[in-house]
């Protein structure tokens, strides 16, 4: 027997049972919170995507503009293979090591480490200076 009918069955001899009463307010305040249960659930289902567009981490992101970022996505979603998308996260990184440099923050676009924090494996900064 189906777990769906099994539970039918079971539902239909509870409310057989003369311990089962329920005023015909009750019922209506029931079928209210089961039908806004439902829409609940058919909305939540409608908004959330069924393959959500998995964004890669742009290197040194933070050292970006908006504009900058969305053009950089821009040019990878127009890339037609791996090769080309290689190359262009080369040349990306090669620019932001320039351009971190020209600044004055050289190694702030370091890949993170180990731990996913900074370039070392460490449990953080370091000691206090």
């Amino acid at each position: 027997m189906h777990g769906s009918r099994r539970g039918l069955l079971i539902g239909a001899a509870i409310a057989n049972e003369r311990y089962f009463t329920m005023k015909p307010g009750s019922i209506r305040l029931l079928l209210i919170v089961l039908t806004a249960m439902a829409a609940q659930a058919i909305a939540q289902q409608a908004t959330t995507p069924v393959n959500p567009v998995q964004r890669e981490l742009i290197y040194c992101a933070d050292q970006m503009s908006h504009e900058e970022r969305e053009a950089y996505r821009a040019k990878m979603q127009a890339t037609r293979s791996a090769a080309e998308k290689e190359a262009l996260r080369t040349a990306h990184r090669r620019d932001m090591q320039e351009r971190a440099r020209a600044a004055g923050r050289e190694g702030q676009c370091e890949p993170l480490g180990p731990g996913g924090i900074g370039p070392g494996a460490g449990q953080g900064r370091g000691p206090a200076k």
